[in-house]
């Protein structure tokens, strides 16, 4: 039995491996335009019957990872894959052979949905904050529409010169035959991160990314900007993987509120009884004490 499972591990792990690798340099995959790990493999390729994929989702937000997490079902042709930011979710992709592609929360869903089954296959793999953030420019950036009469050279260097300039989270993808060939990652006026689908990660500098043009044929390029100033309004982007953050923070300003109104409430006690003792005392130094009578007050 354990060498079976080790056996079906392994299996597993060259069909992942092989799915991810792109030897001709492109990827052609949406879910591949998620940052790629550092290490040439996953940090973890887990059997699906070997998880407790609420577990797993709990202990990501409890923790605050920042992580990709990609599922293929090689049975269903599903690929699907998340960016978490410090434990909630970035951004999401689902996509099944002869069927469209989804994203955001519906992607979200099926992609849960897809863990319970038993042929999946699961990676995930933490991330830096900073590439994360610029990654997420693909989801809720604003995108540069260039102009017909620029050619790919100079949407590259507006776009990498805007993006620097403006200090702001940003990707530049480079593609090739319809497919992926580069993505360039800037934070706050630098070049983060620099990943090609034939060599793996290079340097990030501006050189590198020179060279890459200068190997492509027919290339094109798209540019994304983030218009957030920090990590407060990007949380607007996401969302919980669990629901308990929701919950908790209905919770706190369910009791934030309460408690407001306790204290407003004790307040305008203590006011309205300070008025009506005023107003007891006026009237007793004011009105003329009552004459006792005998009978009905008429």
């Amino acid at each position: 039995m354990h060498w079976r499972d080790k056996r079906a591990q392994k299996d597993q792990a060259d069909k992942l491996e092989h799915v991810y690798s792109n030897r001709d340099g492109l990827n052609r995959r949406a879910f591949g335009l998620f940052p790629q790990p550092k290490e040439r493999k996953p940090e973890r390729i887990d059997l699906s019957n070997n998880v407790n994929y609420s577990m797993f989702l709990v202990g990501l937000e409890g923790q605050e990872e920042t992580t990709c997490v990609r599922l293929i079902s090689p049975q269903r042709k599903v690929r699907a894959a998340m960016l978490i930011l410090r434990g909630r979710v970035l951004g999401c992709v689902y996509g099944r052979d002869n069927e469209g592609q989804c994203l955001g929360q519906e992607a979200y869903q099926k992609l849960t949905a897809e863990m319970l089954a038993g042929d999946v296959i699961v990676d995930a793999y933490k991330i830096d904050d900073k590439t994360a953030i610029a990654a997420s420019a693909m989801f809720h950036g604003e995108t540069f529409a260039a102009p017909s009469t620029m050619k790919p050279s100079e949407i590259f260097h507006f776009s990498l010169n805007h993006l620097l300039e403006s200090k702001m989270p940003g990707t530049i993808i480079i593609t090739e035959q319809e497919a992926t060939k580069a993505v360039l990652y800037t934070f706050k006026g630098k070049i983060h991160g620099l990943f090609s689908f034939q060599d793996g990660w290079l340097e990030p500098i501006q050189q590198e990314a020179e060279k890459i043009l200068q190997n492509s044929a027919n290339y094109s390029v798209q540019a994304s900007k983030l218009l957030c100033a920090n990590i407060f309004e990007l949380k607007e982007f996401t969302f919980s993987m669990t629901g308990l953050a929701e919950r908790a923070a209905t919770v706190r300003q369910s009791l934030g509120l309460t408690s407001e109104l306790a204290k407003l409430g004790e307040k305008s006690k203590d006011s309205l009884q300070k008025a009506l003792n005023e107003s007891r005392e006026h009237k007793e130094a004011k009105a003329p004490p009552k004459e006792w009578k005998l009978g009905m007050d008429i």
